[in-house]
């Protein structure tokens, strides 16, 4: 996941030094867009990961912390072109590529695929129950 962030990273940097090729921009950005949306899939087999019996909760939790950029996002760009100037652009995607490179770090110092102690299976007594031949008792 993290190779994925920095290469987006990369291709948005390529974007400010694009100047105004239209082509190149287009490329960047498309080549940015597609490696980026490589991520989703560690993120949520990350979540299997960790904690398979609670997956579908914390996706609900990291969808809602994950809707925040696409909140804050219309609003920074519009701060920093607002004298609609390449220089203004060329902040936006900085900023953007910071915000991939920072994820990347923090998921390579942090992430893990093990599952966490607060995620192991509970014990409902449904196991103890079973018969040999693996159904449940009533």
């Amino acid at each position: 996941m993290g190779s994925s962030l920095l290469s987006s990273a990369a291709f948005l940097v390529a974007v400010v030094y694009a100047g105004c090729s239209h082509i190149l921009t287009v490329t960047f950005l498309t080549l940015s867009s597609t490696i980026g949306g490589t991520t989703a899939s560690g993120v949520y087999m990350n979540q299997i990961d960790i904690a398979p019996r609670y997956a579908g909760l914390l996706l609900g939790i990291t969808n809602t912390f994950g809707t925040i950029p696409g909140i804050l996002a219309p609003i920074a760009t519009g701060y920093f072109t607002e004298d609609r100037t390449m220089a203004g652009w060329r902040k936006v995607f900085w900023l953007a590529a910071g915000i991939n490179v920072a994820g990347a770090l923090v998921f390579t110092a942090f992430g893990s695929g093990e599952i966490q102690p607060w995620a192991g299976a509970r014990d409902d007594g449904a196991e103890a129950e079973k018969d040999r031949s693996g159904s449940v008792a009533a």
